[in-house]
């Protein structure tokens, strides 16, 4: 889908789709998008002009498309750029480690885990993925380490309450 600019008084706007566009310009609004060698008039562009010409008798239907592809290239000298799915967090599930299992591992599960969604705010993505799988690898641990302590306790608990019962 094309990304487009425009100027509002003296101020650039933009990226935005086409839809975006349509309602915020008019036919005498300075325009830009990719395959365009300069600036335009609305009206001077076809496409442009017949979306906002109200008493064109058959006007174009627009229908917005789903895409996750970002491409900033085309606007500036950054490379491309895809639009993140949401950021799903661990930091219920390294409460409950923390509180349930084994405080040690969900105290470093839950700094992961708010060092991942920072990264990610930051748009770092790459680098929130991987202290994102850090955080699952300690919380999962800590998990497995209160598993095993319970266990471990009850063992003992009923070993040293039989104990007694064995002279």
């Amino acid at each position: 889908m094309s990304q487009y600019f425009y100027y509002e008084g003296n101020t650039q706007k933009g990226p935005v789709d086409f839809l975006e566009l349509i309602k915020n310009i008019t036919p005498e609004t300075d325009i830009w998008t990719e395959g365009m060698e300069k600036w335009a008039k609305a009206k001077d562009v076809p496409e442009v002009f017949e979306a906002l010409n109200l008493n064109a008798p058959n006007p174009p239907e627009i229908i917005p498309q789903q895409t996750n592809n970002y491409n900033k290239s085309n606007y500036s000298s950054e490379k491309n750029y895809q639009v993140p799915p949401d950021f799903q967090t661990l930091l219920v599930w390294a409460v409950v480690s923390n509180f349930l299992c084994c405080n040690i591992t969900g105290i470093v599960g839950i700094i992961m885990t708010l060092r991942s969604e920072i990264e990610w705010a930051k748009g770092n993505y790459e680098q929130a993925r991987k202290k994102y799988k850090d955080a699952k690898t300690w919380i999962i641990v800590g998990a497995i380490l209160g598993f095993l302590a319970v266990i471990t306790y009850t063992a003992f608990v009923g070993f040293v309450n039989v104990l007694p019962h064995l002279r």
